[in-house]
């Protein structure tokens, strides 16, 4: 390190950019805390936010998948993970045109709709071969019997997450750390 100071040149530390990596499975995994946190406590419908949610969560996992797909087959995986979102969306679609009599409670449509998103993630995680989006889905997963068995379960999926996202941190500092310098 002394020649390097010796040369002018400065050691780089950490690179934060390698952070962003983590981004889009942080991003799913708040977006998620936010629908279960209005499913648990809000007495009305959250079945809006999951439509409008499940869209950007398609995107997010397009761009995680990006990175891992050859240039040559990224074309393909956009439409495969497009088609498979839509299908996701009509599933939405149908669970409340069901329930359109309002035969189930505000919360079991919101979960319904968690369960179809967290396995839509899981699913996206299996075709892109990305196990940090199968972890999210899996997360999201557990998430939905919580909710269900667990009055105001909120701050424990909060915390939860909270692990979760600092356990995706700790992973990009432990790569920093050996790579070398």
């Amino acid at each position: 390190m002394a020649s390097n100071v010796q040369n002018g040149a400065r050691d780089p530390g950490p690179s934060w950019w390698g952070l962003i990596d983590e981004l889009p499975y942080i991003a799913i995994i708040v977006v998620a805390l936010i629908g279960i946190s209005w499913t648990s406590l809000a007495q009305t419908s959250s079945t809006a936010y999951w439509v409008y949610v499940t869209p950007i969560i398609a995107v997010v996992c397009i761009i995680a998948g990006w990175r891992h797909t050859r240039s040559g087959e990224r074309v393909a995986m956009v439409v495969i993970q497009v088609l498979q979102w839509v299908a996701v969306l009509i599933a939405m679609y149908l669970i409340t045109v069901t329930n359109a009599r309002g035969s189930l409670e505000a919360n079991a449509t919101g979960l319904m709709l968690l369960t179809l998103l967290a396995l839509g993630v899981f699913v996206s995680g299996l075709n892109l071969r990305a196990w940090k989006l199968c972890v999210t889905g899996a997360f999201l997963a557990v998430a939905v019997p919580m909710v269900a068995w667990v009055e105001r379960s909120a701050l424990l999926l909060l915390l939860i997450g909270i692990v979760l996202i600092g356990l995706l941190i700790l992973s990009w500092w432990i790569r920093e750390r050996r790579r070398p310098a």
